[in-house]
């Protein structure tokens, strides 16, 4: 199945909210909190977790291979975490000097 770029995905027990940047091919599940995100909201009766690593709102996070790139659009609790390893978030690049 795998990660198609412009998918939006919802946590399902959190409020974190992605767009899939890099995608890819391969069949790992991307999870919030522990949990397989999906494309549709969370039930209504599902329960929220309020304590975890912060997932922050414009921030991209992808995995030590850089095989994926998730941005974040709506702030939430996690960790994201793709198959077995754990997402971290992306250092900003540095721009040129302009002397």
């Amino acid at each position: 199945m795998g990660l198609k770029v412009g998918s939006r995905l919802r946590s399902q027990n959190s409020s974190c909210e992605v767009i899939v940047i890099k995608g890819t091919d391969g069949d790992d599940v991307l999870k919030c909190a522990g949990v397989e995100m999906a494309a549709t909201a969370p039930p209504s009766d599902a329960v929220m977790v309020t304590d975890g690593t912060p997932v922050e709102l414009g921030k991209r996070y992808s995995d030590d291979a850089d095989t994926v790139e998730i941005l974040c659009t709506k702030a939430g609790v996690g960790p994201l975490t793709l198959g077995e390893s754990e997402l971290t978030q992306k250092a900003a690049k540095t721009l040129p000097a302009s002397d």
